[in-house]
């Protein structure tokens, strides 16, 4: 499938079978076909960076890249606790960096819909005091690419300060009025998120879609125009279609089966489904579950992410996942030269 926005249309996206493509040309009138050729072109293509803040870049040819999940919070769904002060934060990030992971994406709120709890809403200050600590402190020991995780422009503005890259906003611009004008003035690259509402606390209330493909891809349009129109380079957005934000179990199959969908606008694509429940409930695990539990399930997803061409895959496990890749590349890219194999190793 792809979802084709049309260049200087004011339609919404159309959701087109990739075998019906020529036939769906056709059927177009004259004046919309040859941006709907364009729009497919833009699928095609595999963007080979994406740039940062201070001259940056991360580099995405050997996509997708691995981006370590840093939660400094005491109330994240997942690992909320572990590394809620500098010190184990720093510790897990250089870790993270050591395991592999391309960038490491920093936050200091919770994020989790209502079913896991009420989680409060953190104040910009109190958010500032989680996270800037632990930027700074990792900042200081290495130059790798950093994000910060956060709704707010003023968090985005005091951690690009102290050496954040790039803004992961899972409102895509839309919770905070200012956060597009601070990315574009610090020049930070963005990763844009569909979110079902505003409050990631009621975002699974209403989780319907006419036709989830073409309604989240309109969204997502909407939010590359008016960060584009705030003045952010296009070589520093990605999209993230936003697994488990606003989305049934079933819904974010959908998602994942046609993540190639969203390609069709010429963007990096991140996807994060690690240790989400629709990944405990499928793979057939307890909502207790151990980490090592939820870890197949999370790795299935990273999988599909990798076929649909994902840019960016967002991971707790990170570790384990860059091995995962590296095995699934040696499979699907052969080396020039195989390593000998002894003869007692081939048995």
């Amino acid at each position: 499938m792809d979802v084709v926005r049309l260049e200087r249309s004011s339609s919404p996206p159309l959701v087109v079978s990739r075998a019906r493509r020529a036939e769906s040309l056709k059927a177009l009138p004259a004046s919309l076909r040859a941006r709907a050729q364009e729009a497919f072109d833009r699928a095609g293509r595999k963007p080979s960076s994406l740039a940062l803040a201070r001259g940056g870049s991360l580099d995405l040819a050997g996509a997708p890249a691995v981006m370590g999940i840093l939660n400094v919070t005491p109330d994240s769904f997942s690992d909320g606790g572990l590394h809620f002060g500098a010190a184990p934060a720093v510790e897990r990030a250089l870790a993270m960096f050591g395991e592999g992971a391309a960038i490491v994406d920093v936050g200091g709120e919770s994020t989790r819909p209502a079913s896991y709890g009420a989680a409060p809403e953190v104040p910009a200050a109190e958010e500032i005091g989680r996270v800037l600590p632990v930027i700074e402190a990792i900042r200081s020991k290495t130059a790798l690419p950093l994000s910060i995780d956060t709704r707010k422009a003023a968090v985005a503005r005091a951690a690009i300060a102290a050496g954040a890259d790039l803004v992961n906003d899972v409102s895509a611009f839309r919770f905070d009025p200012d956060m597009a004008g601070v990315v574009a003035e610090t020049g930070a690259a963005a990763i844009l998120m569909h979110m079902k509402g505003s409050d990631p606390r009621t975002m699974q209330a209403d989780v319907s879609y006419a036709h989830p493909l073409a309604a989240i891809a309109a969204e997502l349009a909407a939010a590359l125009t008016r960060a584009l129109a705030a003045g952010v380079a296009a070589d520093r957005l990605a999209i993230d279609p936003g697994l488990g934000f606003g989305k049934s179990p079933a819904g974010n199959l959908v998602l994942l089966r046609y993540l190639a969908a969203f390609r069709s606008p010429g963007f990096p694509v991140a996807a994060g489904a690690s240790r989400k429940a629709f990944v405990r409930l499928f793979s057939g695990v307890a909502d207790d579950a151990s980490n090592a539990e939820r870890l197949p399930g999370s790795l299935a997803c990273v999988a599909a992410s990798a076929r649909a061409g994902a840019a960016l895959v967002r991971v707790h496990d990170v570790a384990e996942t860059v091995r995962f890749l590296r095995m699934r590349r040696a499979i699907e890219t052969p080396a020039a030269r195989v390593p000998a194999i002894s003869e007692a190793a081939a048995r």
